[in-house]
């Protein structure tokens, strides 16, 4: 799994800063399978049948005086 962070920041005022930050998680959007199912014996035994969060992305502003 590959996360990515971009970052801006931009000063104002005095001794106040503004930051611009965008974050992806899962940036090439890989597939990330879960555990199979580990139960000898049963119909299912080694399938599995989800996986994990696919690409996510978040955006931030901060504020800081």
């Amino acid at each position: 799994m590959l996360d990515f962070a971009l970052a801006k920041t931009w000063a104002l005022a005095g001794a106040s800063m503004l930051e611009f930050r965008w974050e992806v998680f899962n940036l090439l959007n890989r597939a990330n399978f879960d555990l199979p199912n580990r139960i000898f014996g049963s119909p299912n035994f080694g399938r599995i049948f989800s996986a994990k969060s696919p690409r996510e992305m978040q955006f931030g502003l901060r504020l800081a005086f």
